[in-house]
């Protein structure tokens, strides 16, 4: 009745604020005057944030608010100071018989050797990962993106994915895989698009080639290709696109909700900045839109399956959504676009297309594994670009490569490099 969102907390605060403004204009003294008005500001500015809160649908519960403002630590987390107490975990888990039931979310800091970047990440376990059935099975995946913007924790404490993946797989309408949940920005304060930026911080490498060197191998997960999926909202959702395209060959499926389909002109590190220093080529390259519309005539990339989603009451986001359709269509025919009816650019609206993104990809990119070698860790040569200028390290100054032509709008992988096999998976 009291939430962060009800009608009545704001009816509250209106109220507070009118009394304080009547005992602002009774007081006599220039103490009381200043007090009362100081005091004024505190139910203008909660109700303030309350109203951007109700806009995003972001905290339902104080308690949500709460725990995000203190960071405190998430309920139904497992916490891991790093990797290596990942076997022992996950034995923990085993025996104490709640993860074959429900599943088991970790966090761990997931390091990068390749970007010199080492951020905190969720993974979500589902409950056949640990059941016997299973024990030899190598599980598909699906990288999620979030906002910016925000942090991987938005997906667990605000979309509560757990437990909607759980409903799914119970209904028989999504399949089991493995969730992983990377920062692709490194702060809530932070917006970096997950790109590589010139002079700054490497996003792109870190979440197409470091994230999945960092658990295929210790976790029986496909490698990246037909059996790993990327999704993202809002920023997510332009980095989707944006990587789906370059790395067309690392993802078997791609989501994305309610996205933007062309490189904002800044970044916020937190300080603004242009990702690409005024090359106008690496924009272009990292451009959606850019990129399909500058395909060679006749041109036929390999791309993965492509699900795009926009709430029907923000026309900029399904206007760019169906443009994006557009571009694609005639390289892939089945694209799928859904219109959340009445929906905005909102977690509201992302939690309703939450459970739908979830059933396609799950059901995309299960029971069509790589012929590569399960074991091997990926590398930027393992994923050739599919489109002009991807694949590229941005900041070269070199010219865009040539896209990846085939015979048709088919699904391919390329082969990861062999005898880099790493950890024993668990």
């Amino acid at each position: 009745m009291f939430g962060p969102q009800s009608p009545v907390t704001f009816v509250l605060l209106i109220g507070a604020f009118a009394g304080l403004i009547v005992l602002l204009v009774r007081s006599r003294t220039v103490v009381s005057k200043t007090f009362t008005g100081t005091m004024a500001f505190v139910p203008a500015m909660v109700f303030g944030i309350a109203g951007v809160n109700r806009y995003y649908d972001y905290y339902n519960s104080w308690s949500d608010a709460w725990d995000d403002l203190v960071d405190a630590p998430q309920r139904g987390v497992t916490s891991m100071a790093d990797l290596k107490t990942l076997d022992r975990v996950l034995h923990d888990a085993v025996t104490n018989r709640e993860a074959p039931r429900l599943g088991l979310t970790l966090q761990a800091p997931l390091p990068g050797q390749a970007s010199g970047i080492t951020r905190p990440g969720l993974i979500y376990l589902p409950p056949q990962y640990f059941r016997k059935t299973a024990a030899n099975r190598l599980f598909p995946v699906v990288e999620l993106l979030h906002g910016g913007p925000g942090t991987p924790s938005d997906y667990t404490r605000v979309m509560k994915i757990a437990s909607v993946y759980l409903k799914l797989m119970a209904s028989g309408l999504a399949r089991p895989a493995v969730l992983v949940m990377p920062d692709s920005n490194g702060g809530r304060d932070v917006a970096e698009q997950c790109l590589d930026t010139v002079n700054g911080p490497k996003d792109e490498t870190y979440l197409v080639n470091d994230v999945p060197a960092d658990l295929v191998g210790r976790l029986r997960i496909q490698p990246p290709g037909r059996g790993w999926a990327l999704a993202g909202y809002s920023e997510g959702g332009y980095c989707a696109a944006n990587l789906g395209l370059r790395h067309s060959t690392a993802y078997g499926a791609v989501a994305v909700l309610s996205g933007y389909f062309a490189a904002l002109h800044f970044s916020k590190l937190p300080q603004r900045v242009d990702p690409f220093d005024g090359n106008q080529q690496l924009r272009d390259a990292n451009s959606p839109f850019s990129m399909l519309r500058t395909l060679p005539p006749g041109a036929k990339p390999a791309l993965p399956p492509f699900w795009v989603m926009a709430g029907t009451d923000r026309i900029n986001d399904v206007t760019d959504a169906q443009h994006f359709v557009a571009l694609i269509r005639p390289l892939q025919g089945d694209v799928t676009f859904v219109g959340i009816n009445g929906g905005g650019h909102d977690y509201q609206t992302w939690r309703r297309a939450l459970p739908q993104a979830l059933t396609w990809m799950t059901n995309e990119i299960s029971g069509r594994p790589d012929p590569g070698p399960a074991h091997a860790a990926p590398s930027a040569a393992a994923t050739p670009p599919a489109m002009p200028g991807a694949g590229r390290p941005q900041g070269t100054g070199h010219p865009a490569t040539a896209p990846h032509e085939g015979t048709g709008p088919r699904r391919t992988s390329s082969p990861l490099p062999a005898g880099s096999a790493g950890p024993a998976r668990v």
